[in-house]
């Protein structure tokens, strides 16, 4: 016999009227043996057999009609695989689902969307926006577990997407709906449903204050692929991003523009974040950079604003998609091995468009447009720029640099600052520099 807690999920032999990690009262119930955990290894109901003599060409994955999305997933949807899809309200997860439900529900048919927070007229009006008419595609609009398979029993979906699973109730586990145990049992039946019948599954997720999925961490280990709508419902862009994927590479991004019609996919992101004017005019404090999201290069605008305090208060330092304490690095850089005071100024750092970057990458970037703002001077026409920045001041390689200049190829720059030592075959004029201090010199920074 166990107790769990309802709120947290934290386990103890002994029942407790407050619970000893949350410390909410009245949340023990006895936890009571699962259905699956009475009998253990019968979800998937395959049998024993040998790894060559399995066949990879029986698994063909299915795609969603939306290029984008067939790359973040890893080329398409594997059969049997749980997808948890999360996103802040709003942003547009229940938009870009009914558009992957329609497409593949017109492609290789049935798909049912079930919610268990909107009515099936609410999702027929998002339907009708979108132009949304599949005869193949069917609406449930409920919260009880057993309901659900006996609707997947009934039409033998090819996907199902359950909106959300914190609004599924198991009825055998106690607790409301959305409480770890109850999560943690839904998810469990859904995976074990998806495995047996060998179709695809999308799993709605909450998103936390911290930006994470809500529920427990095992939610997250039970799933195939998990992946993040971000965005601001302020602006038109969004990002779908892979943090986990077990049949392609993580950290994977496609770019979306949010538009009446639905989301519309973002083939070319690094011209969508560089404008037509920058490329032709660079201003001062502004710096394009190849970063990598994933396998891809995209092309981003660093923007830099470098002001005087004027002697009042402390100096501000203020990031927008950049890492905070690596910045507060690179202005000590500034300070010791450019000899610029930065000290006495107020320094802001974005990214323009949104996006958002931890790649060191970014580094020898970040400094060009500090000082280039502060010197008020822009860069030459036509440069990138690409290195990692140590605190010594030298500048270290990157991963894939010859991706990353053909992308600014593409797009029509001419010069490239690149760490010396790396020469990828290309038609850019690479320039290597070993240190910042060469580095400003041949932006003519100095």
């Amino acid at each position: 016999m166990a107790f769990r807690c309802t709120s947290c999920g934290y386990r103890s032999i002994k029942w407790f009227g407050r619970c000893p990690n949350c410390g909410e009262y009245e949340t023990f119930v006895e936890e009571k043996e699962s259905a699956a955990e009475a009998e253990p290894g019968t979800w998937i109901g395959e049998e024993l057999r040998p790894i060559t003599e399995i066949d990879l060409t029986e698994t063909k994955r299915l795609s969603t009609g939306i290029g984008e999305v067939d790359r973040i997933l890893g080329g398409g949807i594997i059969p049997g695989a749980v997808i948890l899809f999360g996103g802040e309200p709003g942003i547009g997860k229940s938009t870009l689902l009914l558009q992957i439900a329609e497409r593949i529900a017109s492609t290789y048919g049935n798909v049912l969307y079930v919610s268990g927070e909107e009515s099936a007229a609410q999702i027929e009006l998002r339907a009708s926006r979108l132009s949304i008419e599949s005869p193949y595609l069917f609406v449930l609009a409920e919260q009880t577990l057993s309901r659900i398979e006996q609707a997947v029993e009934r039409i033998s979906p090819h996907v199902l997407i359950v909106d959300s699973i914190q609004t599924t109730l198991s009825e055998a586990a106690p607790g409301e709906a959305g409480s770890v145990r109850q999560l943690r049992e839904v998810s469990a039946a859904l995976t074990r449903l998806t495995k047996a019948r060998g179709m695809a599954t999308f799993l709605v997720g909450h998103i936390t204050k911290e930006g994470g999925f809500a529920g427990p961490k095992t939610v997250e280990h039970l799933v195939d692929v998990a992946i993040y709508l971000e965005g601001s419902r302020g602006e038109e862009m969004r990002i779908l991003r892979s943090v986990k994927n077990r049949f392609g590479a993580t950290n994977e991004v496609a770019v979306f523009q949010m538009l009446p019609q639905g989301l519309r996919e973002i083939t070319d992101p690094s011209r969508f974040f560089l404008s037509q004017e920058e490329r032709e005019n660079p201003r001062p404090g502004t710096a394009v950079v190849p970063i990598l999201e994933g396998t891809r290069p995209i092309l981003v605008e660093l923007e830099a604003l470098v002001s005087p305090t004027g002697g009042y208060g402390a100096p501000q330092r203020r990031t927008t998609g950049l890492d905070y304490n690596r910045i507060l690095l690179l202005l000590a850089v500034i300070e010791k091995r450019l000899g610029i005071h930065t000290g006495g100024a107020d320094v802001y750092l974005s990214i323009a468009g949104g996006l958002e970057t931890r790649e060191r990458a970014v580094d020898l970037g970040v400094i060009a447009a500090v000082v280039s703002s502060l010197r008020n001077r822009a860069l030459p026409k036509g440069y990138v720029l690409v290195g990692e920045v140590g605190l010594t001041g030298e500048v270290r390689g990157v991963r894939r640099l010859r991706e990353r200049v053909n992308e600014a190829e593409k797009l029509g720059y001419t010069h490239a600052v690149v760490p010396a030592g790396a020469a990828p075959r290309t038609k850019i004029e690479l320039i290597p520099v070993k240190t910042v201090e060469e580095a400003m010199e041949a932006l003519m920074l100095t």
